[in-house]
């Protein structure tokens, strides 16, 4: 990805207005997942957006669609206890009705019933493609970019 330091782009007011839109998406995304509103998902991606979870080709995720990365989503969170998604050094490259972000995420979950002192914890970052409709700014295409996850997967993720 291309350095989002530069302020070739101009700030204009439009363009901080859509990187402020783009955060708030980011942000309902966030949102929704730690308060398990699936339905939330559809301010957040493009109905036929592409997403791809993890690095390694191996045991990456990736989903074709929107219900694919609600099913996804549901699947891995719905079984957990408490969720954190935490957003943050957000890079935003405006490119008219198309754009590009990068932002760090932490994840935290634990588990529940007999484990819900088991602890799964993630560190990333979201790298994404957006598209700017009619009902605002969506997600076309997601990567997200594992540094590091460490804790119990096993026991924490899951169906409930």
């Amino acid at each position: 990805a291309k350095a989002m330091t530069n302020d070739s782009q101009g700030l204009t007011l439009e363009v901080l207005a859509d990187e402020r839109r783009i955060q708030r998406v980011l942000i309902a995304y966030a949102t929704s997942v730690d308060s398990r509103n699936w339905q939330g998902l559809d301010e957040v991606f493009e109905a036929t957006a592409h997403a791809v979870y993890g690095n390694d080709p191996q045991s990456q995720f990736v989903c074709e669609g929107r219900a694919a990365i609600r099913a996804l989503c549901r699947k891995n969170l719905d079984g957990c206890g408490p969720t954190q998604h935490l957003l943050t050094n957000f890079r935003i490259d405006i490119a008219g009705n198309r754009a590009s972000s990068i932002c760090s995420v932490q994840a935290g979950h634990f588990g529940r019933g007999e484990a819900r002192k088991a602890r799964y914890e993630l560190w990333g970052e979201y790298r994404d493609e957006w598209l700017k409709g009619t009902a605002g700014w969506r997600i076309s295409q997601r990567q997200l970019h594992v540094i590091r996850d460490f804790g119990e997967p096993d026991r924490v993720l899951g169906p409930a």
